[in-house]
């Protein structure tokens, strides 16, 4: 395998795992909840985020799944290079009441 392959494959990963990451910051939701949702195991969540892991195509089929059920689209290498998440309506309601139960959860500890 060539250099110039070699360092196409790992940017291609490198921009799978941000979107995928990008994709569970819009919804609000954390790893734990990823989990969950996805039927991911939370150890292999993150250490697929932190780089420690090469993602196996059943692991990105059940995060995708997960993610685009909840209303947010990746769209891989638009632009070139890159990606683009779209969050929908249905999306940014999720994340907004993640939001509010997030905060009275927080003054509930106070």
């Amino acid at each position: 395998m060539s250099n110039h392959t070699e360092s196409s494959i790992m940017s291609q990963e490198t921009r799978i795992i941000s979107s995928i990451r990008a994709a569970r910051a819009a919804l609000g939701w954390s790893q734990p909840v990823m989990s969950k949702r996805s039927g991911v195991s939370l150890v292999a969540l993150a250490r697929l985020e932190a780089g420690m892991a090469s993602p196996r195509l059943s692991t990105l089929s059940k995060l995708k799944a997960a993610i685009e059920s909840a209303g947010v689209r990746i769209a891989d290498d638009y632009p070139p290079g890159g990606y683009t998440v779209t969050v929908s309506e249905a999306g940014v309601l999720e994340s907004a009441q993640r939001m509010v139960v997030g905060e009275i959860e927080a003054e509930d500890e106070k």
